[in-house]
């Protein structure tokens, strides 16, 4: 397997982001937007960005990550790839991810989470490999935003 360290641009249409999405529980219940970050309980949060993580990489290994967008991304969130223009909104982002190869591979690992009311920040590392073996590595930061039907993505850099 070929290992590479990806030159500028290069993530274009192969990352749109790792995936955080949240919908905590606190209390047995789903704590409502704009009540204080200290009812919302991080590991739920993080769980939550887990289970949609993982549906995220599962869109770019099947090679339609557009369609996953309005479940992963608020509808003005922002993509900030590295040496390329910023891209801002759902179908900007589609237009982005159009044409997109299927991963072999796509792996995005969460190592720190912090929650503040209706944001959280995370940070991690992911890894894909595409359909040459050709691996991608680096880390990523996302913001995310709880809307009226959960939290996505409202702003992510990768490298």
């Amino acid at each position: 397997m070929k290992r590479i360290r990806p030159a500028r641009g290069t993530f274009r249409f192969i990352l749109a982001a790792g995936g955080l999405v949240a919908a905590a529980a606190c209390g047995g219940r789903t704590p409502e937007v704009g009540e204080p970050a200290g009812a919302v309980a991080v590991e739920a949060v993080r769980a939550e960005i887990e289970r949609v993580t993982r549906r995220w990489e599962a869109s770019l290994i099947a090679g339609a990550p557009s369609e996953a967008v309005v479940d992963v991304f608020t509808p003005d969130a922002v993509r900030l790839p590295s040496g390329e223009p910023a891209v801002r909104g759902h179908d900007a982002i589609v237009r982005a991810l159009a044409g997109s190869a299927p991963l072999r591979e796509a792996r995005f690992t969460i190592e720190d989470i912090e929650v503040d009311g209706d944001l959280a920040f995370a940070n991690g590392t992911y890894r894909v490999r595409g359909p040459d073996d050709v691996e991608l590595d680096g880390k990523f930061l996302e913001v995310w935003k709880r809307l009226e039907t959960g939290w996505r993505i409202h702003r992510v850099m990768w490298d």
